[in-house]
C-alpha cells in the first residue's frame, strides 16, 4: 500500500461511501501496525529487563524471542483469516449494489419508517367477551371444632427431681 492510497483513504470519500468495499485493504494497514506494536514491545522489554540486572536481561531476551514469535504468528494467522474471509465473499461484495443513494440521512430515515409502516399488519379489532351471568354468593358453612382422640393426646411431662451432688473432696 502506497502513500497515495493512504491519502485517498484519509481525505477522499472512500471511507464515507458504502458502495465500495475497503476492508481487505485495511488488513494490510492493521498488519503493519501490529508488527510495529510487537517491535515497540520488544525494545521496551529489552531495556526494562536489563534495568534489573544482567541475569534478568538475559531472561528478558528469552521472553522477547518466545513471546515475540508467538505474537507474530498470532498476528499473521488473524490477518490471513480475515483476508480469506473477504476473498471467499468477494463475489457477493462485487455484486452488492445499494438500492439507491439517498439525498440525505433524513430521507433515508423517512423511507425506512415508511417501509416499516407498510410491513406492519393492520390491527385487528378486539372482540368483546360474552356477558357472564353473576352467580349467587356461597353461604358460609359452620365447621365443627376439632377434637383430639384420647390415644393421640400428649402426656404431661414428668417432673424432675433435683439431684443431690456430692461435695467435692477437699485437698
Amino acid at each position: 500500500m502506497r502513500f497515495d492510497d493512504l491519502r485517498k483513504l484519509a481525505t477522499g470519500s472512500v471511507l464515507f461511501n458504502l458502495g465500495r468495499i475497503i476492508s481487505p485493504r485495511l488488513v494490510t494497514i492493521l498488519y503493519m501496525l501490529g508488527l510495529a506494536g510487537i517491535a515497540l514491545w520488544a525494545v521496551n522489554h529489552f531495556f526494562s529487563s536489563f534495568r534489573f540486572g544482567f541475569g534478568n536481561g538475559l531472561w528478558g531476551l528469552l521472553e522477547i524471542v518466545v513471546f515475540g514469535l508467538l505474537a507474530f504468528v498470532a498476528l499473521r494467522i488473524v490477518c490471513e483469516a480475515v483476508i480469506v474471509f473477504f476473498r471467499a465473499n468477494s463475489a457477493e461484495a462485487e455484486t452488492y449494489e445499494p438500492e439507491h443513494l439517498g439525498a440525505s440521512l433524513i430521507d433515508d430515515v423517512r423511507e425506512a419508517i415508511e417501509d416499516l409502516a407498510d410491513q406492519e399488519p393492520d390491527p385487528v379489532e378486539p372482540v368483546a367477551p360474552a356477558p357472564v351471568a353473576p352467580t349467587p354468593p356461597a353461604t358460609p358453612v359452620a365447621e365443627e371444632p376439632a377434637v383430639m382422640p384420647d390415644a393421640d393426646t400428649p402426656k404431661p411431662a414428668a417432673k424432675r427431681r433435683p439431684s443431690r451432688a456430692k461435695p467435692a473432696p477437699k485437698a
